[in-house]
């Protein structure tokens, strides 16, 4: 089954929303201090990194 081009759209999209929540979840979780999950340097930096790669995989997906 293929995707047309409005259903590629929407899921590019949301991909970006995606990404944009799980960076702020992790920047709001590391900037908060005494909070009850403490969030590691090592958390923060997987979880940008895992945000910019589902971020870009939804501007390439979009693009295409």
């Amino acid at each position: 089954m293929r995707f047309n081009k409005d259903q590629i759209e929407l899921v590019a999209k949301t991909l970006a929303d995606v990404a944009k929540l799980l960076f702020a979840s992790s920047v709001i979780g590391f900037l908060i201090p005494g909070s009850s999950g403490a969030v590691t340097v090592l958390t923060f930096l997987i979880g940008s990194g895992f945000a910019v790669g589902v971020f870009f995989g939804g501007v390439a997906m979009l693009r295409s």
